[in-house]
Order: structure tokens, then C-alpha cells, then sequence
């Protein structure tokens, strides 16, 4: 029987986290964790087995994040496919860009850095982006059912998954200092290519 956890658990993914975002999986160590967090060395280990078995438990949580975010953002927005593709990216934009550092984001930062060492990485990212890509997927399906966009049935799994692809591209940018303007008006232009769909 596993022994309960001496320790607030989210507290201490939250620091173990921001870490391993600002500094990458190799560069992170358990005591830089345990350091930051307040939580003792052999609790964690306890916890989670290994540096790698932390990771993964934060790793997952936080694509779970993002999803979560992709599905609110798009949920949420009120009007016809083009100014909901121009508020996704832009909502993009915003959250990449609001780190200082620009740090870019876990999960892709992630899959370059581990994916060839780690299967489960690779396997938690694809699902999440997969999850990404369903949700873009219906709200294509929404916009050609309302009328908004004319597009084939067999398309809207590319549409969507086009999007997607523009919205990771463009933490990517952000991650190397790519300036806000520049990223809004890559943003703009795929909205304005988003309108060439627009049903007659």
C-alpha cells in the first residue's frame, strides 16, 4: 500500500515546473527541485521513482494545461471562423509572449529536446497535439456548417491540423526573440489566408 504523501503535491509540480521550463530536463536536478519547492530529496524520489518519472508527471499535467487552454479559447469565442482563427492565434501570441524570457513552450521545448531519448514524451505530446488538432478540427466543421467557410468534408481534418501547426509555429518564433509585431502579422496573414475559404 502506498504511503500518503507528506507534502502538497501540486505545490511542489508547480515549482519542479517552473524549472524544468526555464531550464530544460538535462540542466534540472532533483536538488534544484527540492530547493525550490521545500520538499526533501528522498520524498520526491519516493514519490515519483526518478528525475524522470517527476518530469513526466509535470510534463503531463502541463499538456493537459495547454489543451485545456486550446479548447477554452476557442469555446469561448463568439462570431464566424475568420475572427475565431484571428482570436485563437492571437490569443496565441499573447500567452508566448508573456514571459520575459521567452521561453516558449514545455511541451514543444520538450519533444526537440527528449523526444529521441524518451518514448513516453513523445507519446504524451502526440496525444496532446492530437487532442489540439480534434478540437480545431470542430470548429472547422462549425464554420462550414454555418456557412462561413466552403470546404470539402475530407479538408477539414487538414484545416484543422494547419492551424494548429501555425499556432506552434509561432511559439517556435517567439522561443528565438522574435518580435510581437512580426508574430502578430504572421498571425494576421493566416487569418486573411483563412478568408479565401469564405463560402460564396
Amino acid at each position: 500500500m502506498a504511503r500518503p504523501r507528506r507534502f502538497d503535491e501540486q505545490s511542489l509540480l508547480d515549482a519542479a515546473q517552473e524549472i524544468f521550463w526555464a531550464q530544460g530536463y538535462d540542466r534540472t536536478s532533483i536538488e534544484d527541485v527540492s530547493a525550490a519547492s521545500g520538499v526533501g530529496n528522498g520524498s520526491i524520489y519516493s514519490a515519483y521513482g526518478s528525475k524522470l518519472g517527476l518530469f513526466l508527471a509535470v510534463f503531463e499535467r502541463y499538456c493537459e494545461g495547454r489543451v485545456s487552454l486550446v479548447e477554452t479559447v476557442v469555446s469561448s469565442h463568439r462570431g464566424d471562423f475568420e475572427s475565431a482563427v484571428a482570436n485563437y492565434l492571437a490569443e496565441i501570441v499573447a500567452d508566448c509572449t508573456a514571459h520575459a524570457d521567452r521561453r516558449g513552450c514545455l511541451m514543444l521545448n520538450s519533444l526537440a529536446e527528449l523526444g529521441s531519448r524518451f518514448p513516453d514524451v513523445v507519446v504524451i505530446g502526440r496525444r496532446s497535439i492530437g487532442r489540439m488538432e480534434s478540437i480545431l478540427e470542430r470548429r472547422v466543421a462549425q464554420g462550414v456548417a454555418a456557412g462561413d467557410i466552403d470546404l470539402a468534408d475530407a479538408q477539414i481534418p487538414a484545416l484543422g491540423n494547419h492551424i494548429v501547426l501555425v499556432s506552434q509555429g509561432l511559439i517556435s518564433l517567439s522561443r528565438v526573440g522574435v518580435p510581437v509585431e512580426q508574430l502578430r502579422a504572421i498571425a494576421d496573414t493566416s487569418t486573411r489566408m483563412s478568408a479565401l475559404l469564405r463560402a460564396a
